[in-house]
């Protein structure tokens, strides 16, 4: 691989280009400086207090960030001896219930009271009245009809009402039918779930090594890592030995900018950057450090007392740039027993150190960047 840093003191920004051939690098290098450069000319064409300000702030804030980033590295360990071990299932139970609302019955229609005869009287019978009979009858009629009309309305309104409760019954009948399937389902998902982790605590109980190995996925994966370690690892376990093989990161996860500071004389960013042999160093000690994470953590967690002890593979990905392709190498292997590491002070404890005590072996280009030679080749 071919890499190449840019550099903008303008912006006081640093940035590692990394290509898998020159011309790539070259051409990836150019359109970072470009973007830079035109970040930069619009950056200057505002002035003034409060652009200056803002320029201190921002530099004071990528220190921080850098800062932060080197803390991250050299924290590692201390880190992991905050972390809770996971000595169990049962945190996993899910006993929560069906999230979803049960679907609500349609309430039965309301409506107006029936209307009675009486609420439509007949025309009193009066000398009128008896004097002209007809118009008795008509008044009679009249109100006969008002109240038939009335009736007949109350009728279709009721029919009506009837009708659309029953189109929602039977919309709310189906959603009910779909919501108890769904209730189901979920039921026996939470109930296969919850076996299945009877079946774990059950078999990590008898020493089974599909239990013990799940036991510690789980306390890796509480383990908490800086921004760029990967997140993958296989384990074996066979009478009382844990084997695993832990990915590493390269030196890429090793910031490259140590501070930043603005020049308001010369309306630019100046930037110091890490030397080669601290990056070197930081990530050696970030190495050992997660290492041993990597065995407290998953021996913290063995409550059943099953590991007798932990062979640690720390691998790494990387490009063969002879070959042109990608490469893998284990770069620390440790082989620890879980009585000698519990009695260590590891919050005390320098990581090599500890490592080299444990008869710990390194690669040749590791090794180097933690003692002070010269790298080889």
């Amino acid at each position: 691989m071919v890499t190449i840093d840019v550099r903008h003191d303008g912006l006081g920004r640093l940035e590692r280009v990394v290509a898998p051939t020159q011309v790539l690098a070259e051409q990836r290098a150019s359109a970072l400086k470009q973007q830079w450069d035109a970040t930069f000319e619009r950056r200057q064409a505002a002035n003034g207090p409060a652009a200056e300000a803002l320029a201190r702030f921002e530099a004071d804030e990528r220190t921080r960030d850098a800062e932060r980033a080197v803390d991250a590295l050299t924290s590692i360990l201390l880190g992991s001896l905050a972390t809770p071990p996971v000595t169990g299932w049962a945190p996993l139970y899910d006993s929560s219930d069906f999230a979803e609302a049960r679907p609500t019955e349609p309430p039965s229609p309301q409506g107006e009271p029936e209307p009675r005869q009486q609420d439509f009287p007949r025309a009193q019978l009066t000398l009128a009245t008896l004097v002209n009979p007809r118009a008795m009858r008509r008044r009679r009629q009249a109100a006969e009809a008002k109240f038939n009309t009335a009736h007949d309305g109350w009728l279709y309104l009721k029919r009506w009402r009837q009708q659309e409760h029953e189109k929602a019954l039977q919309s709310w009948r189906a959603a009910l039918a779909a919501w108890q399937d769904r209730e189901t389902a979920f039921r026996e998902i939470q109930g296969r779930a919850n076996a299945r982790l009877d079946a774990l605590a059950q078999g990590y109980a008898k020493g089974e090594p599909e239990a013990v190995t799940g036991l510690g996925d789980l306390n890796l994966l509480a383990l908490d890592r800086p921004a760029g370690f990967p997140r993958f690892w296989t384990m074996t376990y066979s009478a009382g030995v844990l084997q695993i093989d832990y990915d590493l990161p390269g030196m890429e996860v090793v910031p490259l900018v140590k501070s930043v500071k603005y020049v308001p004389s010369r309306g630019t960013f100046a930037v110091t950057a890490l030397g080669e042999r601290e990056r070197e160093r930081l990530y050696g000690e970030a190495m050992f450090q997660t290492t041993l994470a990597v065995l407290h953590i998953l021996f913290s967690g063995d409550g059943a007392d099953h590991l007798r002890a932990i062979a640690f593979n720390g691998w790494t990905n990387y490009v063969d740039a002879a070959a042109m392709r990608p490469g893998r190498a284990c770069i620390l292997s440790v082989t620890a027993d879980k009585r000698v590491f519990q009695g260590i002070d590891l919050a005390a404890v320098d990581p090599k150190a500890c490592f080299r005590a444990l008869n710990g072996s390194m690669s040749a280009k590791l090794a180097a960047f933690t003692t002070g030679d010269e790298p080889p080749a």
